[in-house]
């Protein structure tokens, strides 16, 4: 796949309309969306965007595999938020736009995969009979989990756990084998560990006012349109989600803004009321930080101690993926459905599989078949442990237990995302709200936003951008 063509330094942009400066750091899916935020209108401060690596994009990467654009990173966008879609949309990609073919997932529970029942919401049992037809729970499970009708309300405090709020209702079985699996596997996270605010505020709402969380969510799916109506669940785009950050790179280029990478910044200081940032020449008005929270934090530690203690604190997961070809005669049966989640009781390396030529339909090469396995999450640091050959010879093993395959992959790769998957604890929202309202009295002009702050996948982080580019500078934004 052709990466976005970038060289250390581009042409220098004046400073624009306004005479104005801002500065994004950090050039992933976030400050690139921030960048083409503030590009917009007729009054657009000059831009420029520093990023560390030697690309743009950040996680955002499609290779060619097995002679297929395969994505590295995030294949998939939530279409049902609409931030992403709509951005892909301004730029031209609409036609571009495709969705999944392959309808339903699987989970690897007790001892095979089981097609994950209907009326789930975010991985939360919203109707009893194809939860008992389903096999994924064990006899005394179900008699656990159908307590919810009849316990009385709980008052779990102000920001719970995912486990505490769910697990009491539906006991544990329904956390580890359902909602673990699906509701913390974008955060690469723990039920136990992750905030049911901060990952699902639909539930912690529901679960706030309804006494048993069943019924409130059986009345919440009553007074919404059927999913079927709301069009796809996910989308991508034909050819791989790296023609996204393409697109923003052209448009970002085509509009005069200077895109530097190979270009780390190592001080962000006061310039009378101006910033200065090292490596710049020049000092600027605004300065949008979108890079990971650890990278962040020391460069606010003068300008906002508050901030920077706060961005300190998020603790981050990191995650292997290991893309696989088979040969299509390996497989004792076509794969069905999407793929399949493992729950963390399996004690299983891998977390999820995704049988991309059955997602994806333009990802089936001749006589091939292609499934992406991810590996690690919070707690889980064994990945990092295991060379690339290791890791794919122990995945291997794992999905000769889940679909069967009888040969070696023929082709394979390994991509690993380190401290990429920051953990949104109890209390997370907290101290985003205390980062901001921190540098709003003691950095004004300076903003952080991105997966560290506000939400993880893309379609967060585009909203996360667009909402800090109005507010770093929303003179910028046509009216």
């Amino acid at each position: 796949m052709r990466q976005p063509s970038c060289g250390r330094a581009g042409p220098r942009q004046g400073d624009g309309v306004t005479g104005a400066t801002i500065a994004v750091v950090g050039g992933g899916i976030t400050g690139l969306a921030a960048a083409y935020e503030l590009s917009r209108g007729g009054n657009a401060p000059g831009i420029v965007l520093l990023e560390a690596g030697d690309r743009l994009g950040g996680k955002i990467t499609t290779t060619e595999f097995a002679g297929v654009p395969v994505d590295c990173g995030p294949d998939a966008i939530l279409a049902r938020v609409p931030w992403a879609g709509e951005l892909m949309r301004e730029l031209g990609l609409g036609p571009q736009i495709v969705s999944p073919a392959a309808a339903g997932a699987s989970v690897y529970a007790r001892g095979r995969l089981r097609p994950l029942p209907e009326g789930l919401v975010r991985g939360v049992p919203s109707q009893v009979l194809p939860l008992l037809r389903s096999g994924i729970l064990s006899p005394s499970g179900i008699a656990r989990a159908g307590l919810d009708l009849v316990l009385p309300r709980h008052n779990h405090g102000s920001d719970p756990t995912i486990a505490q709020v769910i697990g009491g209702r539906f006991g544990l079985e329904v956390v580890d084998r359902l909602v673990g699996p699906l509701l913390s596997a974008i955060n690469a996270g723990r039920a136990d560990s992750l905030s049911l605010r901060a990952t699902a505020p639909d539930i912690e709402a529901l679960a706030s006012g309804s006494r048993s969380l069943l019924l409130g969510l059986r009345g919440h799916r009553r007074k919404v349109p059927e999913p079927s109506s709301l069009g796809p669940l996910f989308i991508s785009l034909r050819g791989g989600l790296e023609r996204l950050v393409d697109r923003l790179v052209e448009e970002l280029r085509a509009a005069g803004v200077e895109l530097r990478t190979g270009t780390p910044v190592t001080e962000l200081g006061r310039d009378g009321r101006r910033w200065r940032l090292d490596p710049l020449d020049r000092p600027v008005d605004g300065v949008v930080l979108t890079a990971p929270a650890f990278v962040t934090a020391p460069l606010l530690a003068e300008v906002s101690p508050v901030a920077s203690l706060g961005l300190a604190g998020v603790v981050y997961s990191s995650v292997a993926v290991a893309t696989l070809a088979y040969r299509e005669a390996a497989l004792p049966r076509p794969l069905s459905g999407s793929g399949f989640v493992v729950p963390r009781s399996e004690g299983w390396l891998m977390t999820a599989c995704t049988f991309m030529s059955s997602k994806w339909p333009a990802l089936h090469p001749p006589g091939r078949v292609i499934m992406r396995c991810s590996a690690g999450r919070h707690g889980d640091n064994r990945p990092a442990a295991l060379s690339d050959d290791d890791l794919v010879d122990l995945l291997h093993g794992e999905l000769k237990q889940a679909v069967g395959v009888t040969e070696a992959p023929v082709q394979w790769r390994v991509d690993r995302w380190d401290r990429s998957f920051p953990q949104y604890g109890p209390g997370h929202l907290a101290r985003a709200d205390r980062i901001d309202a921190a540098l709003a009295v003691g950095a004004p002009g300076v903003v952080v936003t991105g997966a560290s702050m506000r939400g993880v996948g893309i379609a967060a982080c585009v909203r996360q951008a667009r909402d800090a580019g109005r507010k770093v500078w929303p003179g910028a934004l046509p009216h």
